[in-house]
C-alpha cells in the first residue's frame, strides 16, 4: 500500500467509525405511562442515549413534580417537570441504563405515574 492509498483508507475510516457509533447510540427504549393511585398520567417515554423524551404527555397537576428514572422505583432525579402536558426533552448522562421513567411529587413523596421501558 502506497502513501496515497494509506491516506485514503485512513480518511475513509474516519467517516465509517462515527456512523457506527451513532447507530449504536440510536438504539432506544420506549414505554407508555401507567397512572398510580388517583393520578392521571398519559403518554410515552423514550430513552435514547442521554436523552429522555416525553411524547403525547399529560399529567395531573402537582405542587412539586419531577422526572425520575430507576430500575423499578424512582431512584435518580432527572429534572423538575417543565410543564404538565406536551412533548418535552430532558438530558441525563447514562439515561439508557435505566428501565423506568417516573413522574414523582418530591414534596409528598408520591409517584404519579411510571413508564416501563422496553
Amino acid at each position: 500500500m502506497n502513501r496515497r492509498q494509506f491516506s485514503l483508507a485512513l480518511l475513509a475510516s474516519a467517516f465509517v467509525l462515527p456512523l457506527a457509533a451513532t447507530h449504536s447510540e440510536a438504539a432506544s427504549k420506549k414505554g407508555s405511562f401507567s397512572s398510580h393511585k388517583s393520578y392521571k398520567v398519559r403518554g410515552t417515554a423514550t430513552v435514547s442515549g442521554n436523552t429522555i423524551k416525553l411524547s403525547g404527555f399529560s399529567t395531573s397537576p402537582g405542587p412539586d413534580l419531577y422526572v425520575y428514572v430507576g430500575n423499578g422505583s424512582a431512584s435518580k432525579r432527572v429534572a423538575k417537570l417543565k410543564r404538565n402536558s406536551g412533548t418535552q426533552t430532558y438530558t441525563l448522562s447514562g439515561a439508557d441504563k435505566y428501565s423506568t421513567v417516573h413522574i414523582h411529587c418530591k414534596r409528598f413523596s408520591s409517584t404519579f405515574g411510571t413508564a416501563r421501558l422496553k
